[in-house]
Order: structure tokens, then sequence, then C-alpha cells
């Protein structure tokens, strides 16, 4: 697991971005470089982060964090090997606070293609995929997306 660089304002962003959820974030435990968070919440339960499908899962207590975070399926995404290898050589590695992820268009459209990989502060991260996942929560599977940007 890597140390959280401004752990801090990666907290105020998990309360912002995450509070919808109505989890009480007390402490990040853990960080990927692919951004995904084991956290704590004021009441000692544990929860799951995956930005890249923007979820956040309650894990349960310690015990039920350890047994999740074993599994062979959550070592794999979590170290994601093969997009953080691509990500390096595309990219370069990450700064101080950086992780790896994809653009808005791929978090939303699932697709995990390379090219679709940046360097973004986690702060960053966690505000984007908060309000992506706030905003697409209640849309059916498979559900179509139009992105609009303002100038």
């Amino acid at each position: 697991m890597t140390v959280v660089a401004e752990t801090a304002r990666a907290l105020q962003a998990l309360r912002q971005a995450w509070g919808w959820t109505l989890v009480d974030f007390a402490e990040i435990v853990g960080q990927s470089l692919m951004g995904h968070l084991l956290v704590v919440d004021r009441a000692g339960a544990f929860h799951y982060l995956d930005p890249d499908i923007l979820s956040l899962d309650r894990l349960g207590d310690e015990a039920a964090a350890q047994a999740h975070m074993a599994l062979a399926e959550t070592q794999a995404i979590w170290r994601a090997d093969a997009l953080v290898d691509a990500a390096t050589e595309r990219l370069g590695f990450t700064a101080m606070g950086e992780v790896y992820s994809r653009t808005v268009s791929a978090l939303l459209s699932g697709d995990f293609g390379h090219e679709h990989l940046v360097r973004i502060s986690l702060v960053e991260l966690i505000y984007l995929t908060g309000d992506l996942a706030r905003q697409t929560k209640d849309l059916p599977d498979g559900a179509r997306v139009q992105l609009k940007v303002s100038d």
C-alpha cells in the first residue's frame, strides 16, 4: 500500500465529494497507484473506494477488510500491474500526491485501454469520481450518457 501524501486534503475531498454516501470518513488506511482507497469511518467500519467503477463498498470490521484485501481478485485490481506498467511507460512515474487513472470518458464508458490513462492528483480524482458517482448512481446498467464540456 502506498502512503497518502496529502492526507488532510484527501480526507476533506472524501467528505465533500463522497459525503452523499453518508459515510463519515475518519482515516485513509491505504492507497493504490490507481487511486483505489481503503478507508475507515468514525464508527470503525472499513470501506473500499474503487474509482474505476465509481463505487464505495462497506467491508465491515478490520477482519472483514483484511479478508477482502487478501482476495486474489482484490489484489489484482489493487495492483493493476498491466495498467500501472503501461501508464508508467507512457506517462512517467507519478509525482508525490498523484495517481494514475483514466479519462472521464473512459471512466464513464468502462474503457480500460492504455491510451486513456492519465496522471492526476489523488485529491482531484476523489472529487471527480465522487461527483461522477453521485450523478450516475441511479442510472440503469448500460445507460448512455452524454458529456457536456463547458468553456
